[in-house]
């Protein structure tokens, strides 16, 4: 066997690089001793043995007996008597009886006109014709589904004007396959009064870097009108300008018609309805929909649903979606349940909604109806109002009832005793003649007078609170009163080693009368200094909250607290004490729970003797 040097087949890199990447299979024929060599990568496709050594008598063996063997055969006659190189696609027959596609190359090398040598290399192709028949094959199918689909594909190179169309887009069009296209090509076979519409389409896609669904009319040459729906995607390039269109059109000329006259059908229902499909999206709407919502359809169709629906509800909506496609049937949304629809300008429509399936060709759709029910809703709310009133009058007037319950019981309770007091001692000063005993008279009835005084003074003005308290309401904000508040006590403050400390950031302000707010810190926090534990500094916490939309002060202290299982029922009352304290007077609280009620809230407290005291109030 002849030794074979690299270099006769050309430069060693180049060589080693193409076997690697390329895998192809080197031979060569040396036609003076007929001695034939395979690379290793010729055997490997070849599927032989390492140890085995082609000859011109088994090289036959590879290919079938008939059209590639005669190929093959003729091929190499011509390079060794002619001179002709080749370049063949065939089919070979491994030693391990498999059929593979190779690309078969030879090159014969010439001295005086006669070949002394030739080259060739094989590479395996089976894979790229398989994708190939493949490819073919798909291209069969998708032209077959094109013309059953009506749908044609096309492609538009907006810098050279170039349109690309499918077979099928030439026959919905009616135009000969392979006719040069351009965009004025086009318009030429839109229907004219379309035409204008179309142009403003495609530019309007190019400014706003966005393809949206459309629809328009094209003209046969016999006169035929048929109509198409373009559908499309943008591609631009690396500076963000739009370089090209591609998409497909579709001849919904039948679907068309028969839409027609569903909308003829869904324009004469009394009702608004919106056709929507399973994602929501708006497929259809009828006039009275425009109307209610003031819309166009153009501007509707393709939008989702949730553009007609306040946010507040898309919970609610989807909700109810999911219910209805679980097992689609018709149904409306619960009697009970508000529901709302807003117009273009954000105006909100109370609605009845009843949901129906709508079977298609595309799919189950959702037809929902939509009934305003703003008059009806404005008679219930007037009901309402009026129920509520009453019962707002009614709870008035128990308050006040309750009111001057209380009023007459302590007036009966803290102003017969003085009165009854003062006259006693006027009896005896009216005996008495001892002129110390008649001067020590009349300083008890000056005292007893200005307790009576005291005591007419804070029921008026408890009086005056509930009578006055909505006149003013105004924005306060609780650090601000806070402050004046530890301004007002700050020799208390100072003097007891107290502590203030507040948490308004749930909720900063209120609206209400400034003065009673004060009044209501002042009296609550100075209770707070009054009644400490002897021997430890009074420490206070202020805290506004959010409970259920209302806001809710708190005023924590580490103070005496109160027996509240003893004297709970009584401690809002007026001159009612808990504690041996000299300037205790039992007024603070009362007018504090005065000022609370007159402006229709709420005041309690939580303690425990010893630790301290809460008050809440909701404002």
């Amino acid at each position: 066997m002849k030794n074979w040097d690299i270099e006769d087949f050309g430069p060693e890199s180049l060589l080693k690089k193409t076997i690697k990447l390329a895998k192809i299979g080197i031979y060569v024929l040396d036609v003076a001793s007929n001695e034939i060599y395979w690379s290793d990568v010729t055997k490997q496709i070849t599927e032989v043995a390492e140890d085995f050594v082609p000859t011109l008598e088994n090289l036959p063996s590879f290919f079938n007996e008939g059209h590639y063997r005669d190929i093959a055969r003729d091929a190499m006659n011509n390079a060794i008597t002619k001179g002709e190189p080749y370049d063949l696609d065939m089919e070979v027959v491994t030693a391990k009886g498999n059929i593979k596609c190779v690309r078969n190359v030879g090159n014969p090398k010439m001295e005086n006109g006669v070949c002394v040598k030739l080259f060739g290399f094989l590479q395996d192709i089976t894979e790229r014709k398989q994708t190939k028949v493949e490819l073919t094959k798909k291209i069969q199918q998708l032209n077959l589904a094109e013309q059953l689909s009506q749908i044609g594909y096309w492609e538009w190179d907006i810098m050279a004007d170039n349109i690309i169309w499918s077979d099928n887009l030439y026959r919905i069009f009616g135009l000969e396959a392979g006719t040069p296209i351009h965009f004025e090509r086009v318009v030429e076979a839109i229907h004219p009064d379309d035409r204008k519409t179309f142009r403003e389409n495609a530019q309007k896609f190019i400014d706003e870097k966005r393809f949206r669904k459309f629809m328009h009319r094209i003209t046969h040459e016999d006169g035929s009108v048929r109509t198409v729906e373009l559908i499309g995607e943008l591609i631009m390039n690396q500076y963000g300008d739009v370089v090209k269109m591609i998409g497909t059109t579709q001849d919904i000329t039948e679907h068309r018609m028969s839409e027609i006259k569903f909308r003829g059908l869904l324009d004469s229902a009394p009702d608004t309805m919106v056709i929507v499909d399973r994602k929501g999206i708006i497929q259809l709407i009828n006039k009275q929909a425009e109307k209610m919502f003031g819309y166009k359809s153009s501007e509707l169709v393709d939008e989702h649903v949730t553009v007609l629906v306040p946010n507040r509800l898309w919970d609610t909506m989807e909700y109810y979606a999911e219910t209805f496609f679980k097992a689609p049937k018709h149904t409306g949304l619960p009697a009970d349940l508000d529901f709302f629809v807003h117009n273009k300008s954000g105006f909100q429509i109370p609605v009845q909604v009843t949901l129906s399936p709508l079977e298609t060709t595309e799919g189950l759709l959702v037809s929902i109806a939509l009934r305003d029910i703003t008059v009806q809703k404005q008679a219930a709310h007037r009901i309402l109002e009026t129920n509520k009133s009453l019962k707002e009058s009614a709870k008035r007037l128990k308050a006040q009832n309750r009111q001057l319950e209380e009023f007459n019981q302590i007036t009966s309770h803290n102003l017969r005793s003085p009165v009854s007091n003062l006259n006693a001692l006027l009896d005896i000063y009216k005996t008495e003649t001892d002129s110390g005993t008649k001067e020590m008279i009349i300083d008890k009835i000056s005292s007893v007078t200005k307790h009576l005084t005291w005591t007419l003074d804070t029921l008026v003005e408890s009086l005056l609170i509930k009578k006055n308290a909505q006149q003013s309401l105004e924005k306060n904000h609780f650090d601000k009163v806070l402050l004046r508040t530890k301004e007002m006590l700050a020799a208390e403050i100072i003097k007891t080693e107290a502590t203030i400390t507040y948490d308004f950031s749930e909720a900063p302000t209120v609206m209400y009368n400034k003065v009673y707010l004060e009044s209501i810190f002042l009296n609550l926090v100075s209770n707070s200094l009054k009644y400490k534990v002897e021997g430890r500094p009074p420490e206070i916490f202020v805290q506004s909250k959010i409970k259920e939309g209302i806001v809710q002060l708190e005023f924590r202290d580490n103070g005496s607290g109160i027996n509240l299982k003893k004297n709970g029922h009584k401690l809002f009352g007026f001159s009612k004490v808990f504690h041996r304290n000299k300037d205790a007077k039992g007024v603070g609280l009362f007018l504090t729970k005065a000022q609370v009620d007159a402006m229709g809230g709420k005041i309690w407290a939580k303690s425990e003797e010893g630790k301290g005291t809460s008050f809440f109030i909701n404002l």
